[in-house]
């Protein structure tokens, strides 16, 4: 009987997250660059109805934060896949 454990690959795992961070953080820059384009008197405003950290954080904020995670993302999912092909 194979247990799950050895199916269990890091490097498999690392590029899901990384694939999943890059995708959703670059759709929540890309909500941030379109509020900007057509209200840009929102980008002050809270992200979030919620009064208490990290859920109070300014519009512009999430958009820059969004942007690095995105780029941090995409760096790993290529890292990986670029190993693995070795």
């Amino acid at each position: 009987m194979v247990s799950w454990r050895s199916d269990f690959n890091r490097r498999d795992v690392v590029r899901a997250l990384a694939t999943t961070i890059f995708a959703f953080s670059l759709l929540v820059w890309l909500y941030v660059v379109l509020i900007q384009v057509t209200h840009p008197e929102w980008l002050a405003d809270p992200f979030s109805h919620v009064n208490y950290f990290p859920f109070n954080w300014r519009l512009d904020e999430v958009g820059m934060i969004a942007f690095a995670l995105a780029a941090i993302g995409f760096f790993t999912w290529q890292t990986m896949k670029c190993t693995k092909s070795r």
